[in-house]
């Protein structure tokens, strides 16, 4: 997977993408996106012109590996031994 470009180290600048961009790499609706958003659970956006958000791209892309390093796995399924059976 590609990281994101890093920072301009002369000026900082951190690379931002649309919410467009960000539902093209989330499979998700744009009213699940704003809240999970709401709820802190996605990567803030941020209001860059009227009626325009971004995100920076490095914080999403954050988001999506620690999603894949927390993914929790379903439990491994249990046998029950049952009497007289084998």
């Amino acid at each position: 997977m590609k990281r994101a470009d890093p920072p301009d180290r002369a000026s900082g600048v951190r690379r931002m993408i649309s919410i467009r961009d960000v539902l093209r790499r989330v499979p998700t609706s744009r009213s699940t996106l704003e809240r999970k958003v709401k709820e802190g659970t996605f990567p803030k956006m941020y209001s860059i012109a009227p009626m325009r958000v971004g995100f920076f791209l490095d914080e999403v892309l954050q988001w999506q590996a620690d999603l894949i390093q927390n993914e929790i796995r379903p439990p491994e399924p249990v046998r029950v031994l049952v009497r007289g059976r084998s």
